[in-house]
């Protein structure tokens, strides 16, 4: 459960104070490095916009590559 939060935490603190993204983009590009489609659709009709859409896709196939590359070297270690 920490390793969940506490990224999550420090990149929305990140985001909103150093990248001065506002919520909805801030909450977009959080949903895309969970890798959440669920969340993104839950997002859309909660703000009523597909402007959160734009940042989930920016951040998406960042986080999906990273977490398979992450894995890959997990297995090497072991």
């Amino acid at each position: 459960m920490i390793m969940t939060i506490v990224p999550m935490v420090i990149s929305f603190l990140f985001a909103k104070y150093v990248l001065k993204l506002n919520l909805l983009n801030n909450l977009g590009s959080i949903t895309g490095g969970m890798t959440s489609t669920p969340a993104l659709g839950t997002l859309i009709t909660t703000a009523g916009t597909e402007d959160v859409a734009s940042a989930y896709a920016a951040t998406y196939p960042v986080a999906l590559i990273s977490v398979v590359l992450t894995e890959q070297f997990i297995i090497m270690l072991l």
